[in-house]
């Protein structure tokens, strides 16, 4: 148990998103294949060695220093599809940049703005030709929704972060009851519409290892817990009263501009990785 303890939080998101792309690719049948996957882990890797070797990070020789690009990529490879065989790797590389070119806030609490795979999410469907987002390709099986909580739990345990991951969960599950109740659905197959959308495989993603991101998320625990709600409402928003696609994605894009703003009113130190190797208190 302790060794488990001391291990980076991270590990646990790449044995969960690794696991969940297998899943998709053999018993989903994504859209994807082997040289997209390939190619857009060189490039997310590639381009991350560059900036910590550029910059001569202290941290460049260790694999910590690599991990948030694994991940990253998973991100990538899960949410993104496309026609040909240069868009995944474009947008690892644009998703990693962004962690060194954008970053602002004060000293004891400056990070880059963009949760990378959300960054690449947004680009793949608003800027780049020929992708598309693929949110909903898991279905809403009752097992691959309790293993995403399984292993999102543990992780956001973990890192600090379950507050805003509940806030979130909890603000859209009201939000779309009170949706199907205000359009008069009768429980049976109203109840059905709301397990679905709630146990969706990207909804669980998206709580779990988006906007739970402990560096790209407000990070006093009062804020994070308004911001969580405030996303959900506008996303809601966006995708049941203007009826735009992909609400959670283009929403925590923007949202995420106004973080730095608020970690500058509600003052806390940033978020370290190399505390989640031991145990929180």
């Amino acid at each position: 148990m302790n060794v488990l303890k001391q291990l980076d939080a991270r590990w646990f998101q790449i044995l969960f998103l690794s696991s969940f792309l297998l899943l998709g690719a053999v018993a989903r049948d994504f859209a994807l294949t082997l040289p997209q996957i390939a190619a857009c882990f060189a490039s997310g890797l590639s381009t991350q060695a560059l900036w910590q070797w550029g910059l001569r990070l202290p941290g460049r020789r260790q694999w910590g220093a690599y991990l948030s690009a694994i991940i990253s990529c998973f991100g990538i490879c899960i949410l993104v599809r496309s026609q040909n065989l240069w868009a995944h790797p474009l947008l690892a590389c644009v998703a990693m940049s962004s962690k060194y070119l954008l970053r602002v806030g004060r000293a004891d609490c400056k990070s880059h703005v963009f949760n990378p795979a959300n960054l690449a999410a947004f680009a793949a469907w608003a800027w780049t030709s020929g992708t598309w987002l693929s949110p909903g390709q898991w279905g809403a099986s009752s097992l691959t929704a309790l293993w995403f909580v399984a292993l999102g739990g543990l992780v956001t345990q973990r890192i600090s972060r379950w507050d805003v991951s509940l806030s979130f969960l909890g603000s859209w599950a009201v939000l779309l009851a009170a949706r199907l109740i205000w359009l008069d659905y009768a429980w049976d197959p109203g109840a059905a519409i709301w397990v679905q959308q709630m146990s969706n495989g990207a909804t669980l993603l998206f709580a779990f290892f988006m906007i739970s991101d402990p560096m790209t998320t407000p990070q006093h625990r009062a804020a994070r817990m308004a911001y969580a709600f405030s996303v959900a409402l506008a996303a809601f928003v966006w995708q049941f009263v203007l009826f735009r696609p992909h609400g959670l994605i283009v929403v925590l894009f923007y949202a995420s501009c106004l973080v730095p703003a608020i970690n500058y009113v509600f003052r806390r130190p940033r978020f370290e990785w190399q505390r989640t190797a031991l145990p929180l208190n």
